[in-house]
């Protein structure tokens, strides 16, 4: 099902919560509303569930007005963060749960029932479970069960709150890789709020930025990571470094590091800031550099650098593979010359021209590394 969303606004009391909201999903599409707490994308999957009703706007489902029908009869499966399962119920009956409870006239045979559940069980990967209790099973397998409650009266529309939130992070990562399975197998177009950036990332096919009740950025995974359309975005998809730098005649400097790789960029001059990941910047061992290595730090398959940059009113943060040879030779106060391989501007000027960042990109340096 292909869904419009237009004009959505949502407060509660005084506090707005949704500030317009506009979005296309295309029919099978698999989409996160990533966001921190308060970014409103609760409030939106609750909106196309039918939970809550928004201030204005409206919602098409292939064509309907979704916002004219009652909440039982969208045909949505919800699938919460702490699961909502029936304590007193083993497995089967909570998967069979919407089915039980249709009317007589739309309720199917109970052998019907019995085998309807016993596929979907398989299909989530727990059909020995079926006999259990909510509390004889793990985290990831409740969840499954709730998985499989959702699609048992098989939803126009599948929409997850935060699914794998309780859990810890191996389950985690196991678990979205079985639903990015199960989306592919299933073509059900789904809806998913989170919080967490890899997660968005790894299961979507696209991903809506949500901020204070707007969207930020729609775009893959590679458009949003690659140019972040606004200084919010970037900072919000990780560890960013905000440089103070200059532009003068196109050419971009930083006080105490090198930057003649970088592209020219087409505004006045005047002070910019310049944004940059921790692993787009290169460091080279010289004891006449200006920068000085302040703590190191290890991070499994990677070491953090917190340099002591001219002009850079806290450390720059810099992340090497732990197997790099500089990496390993490296220590607390050695000297350092600090390559920019990368950046980002957010320019008044570039931002009104084309609404979107500028990339900033400079050839590989020959180096230890």
């Amino acid at each position: 099902m292909s869904i419009a969303i237009r004009g959505i606004t949502k407060s509660f009391g005084t506090t707005p919560v949704l500030r317009g909201i506009d979005l296309d999903i295309a029919d099978g599409e698999l989409v996160a509303l990533l966001g921190a707490s308060g970014s409103g994308k609760t409030t939106l999957l609750r909106i196309l569930a039918g939970l809550d009703w928004p201030d204005q706007g409206d919602v098409q489902v292939d064509g309907t007005d979704w916002l004219a029908l009652e909440t039982q009869k969208r045909h949505v499966g919800f699938v919460f963060q702490h699961y909502a399962l029936f304590q007193h119920m083993r497995v089967r009956d909570n998967v069979a749960f919407g089915l039980n409870v249709r009317p007589r006239g739309q309720r199917p045979a109970a052998d019907e029932i019995r085998a309807q559940v016993d596929e979907l069980l398989n299909l989530v990967q727990i059909g020995n479970l079926g006999d259990r209790f909510p509390s004889q099973l793990s985290g990831g397998q409740r969840q499954r069960v709730a998985l499989a409650r959702a699609l048992a009266i098989k939803p126009k529309l599948l929409l997850l709150d935060e699914p794998f939130g309780a859990l810890d992070a191996r389950i985690r990562k196991d678990l979205r890789r079985w639903l990015r399975e199960l989306h592919e197998q299933l073509g059900m177009t789904t809806i998913f709020v989170t919080h967490d950036q890899e997660e968005a990332f790894e299961l979507a096919d696209r991903v809506v930025v949500m901020g204070q009740g707007r969207i930020e950025q729609i775009g893959t995974p590679d458009e949003i990571y690659d140019a972040p359309a606004s200084p919010f975005v970037a900072r919000f998809l990780g560890n960013v470094n905000e440089i103070t730098a200059e532009i003068a005649d196109g050419h971009i400097s930083v006080s105490g590091a090198e930057t003649d790789g970088l592209q020219r960029l087409a505004a006045g001059d005047g002070a910019i800031q310049l944004f940059v990941r921790p692993h787009e910047i290169l460091l080279e061992a010289a004891s006449d550099a200006p920068a000085r290595i302040r703590a190191i730090a290890s991070n499994g398959p990677v070491l953090r650098f917190d340099v002591d940059l001219p002009s850079y009113a806290k450390p720059l943060e810099v992340v090497i593979p732990r197997e790099a040879p500089l990496a390993r030779s490296l220590r607390r106060g050695d000297a350092v010359r600090v390559h920019i391989q990368h950046g980002r501007v957010f320019h008044p000027a570039l931002h009104a021209a084309n609404q979107q960042d500028q990339q900033l990109q400079a050839p590989a340096l020959h180096s230890s590394l």
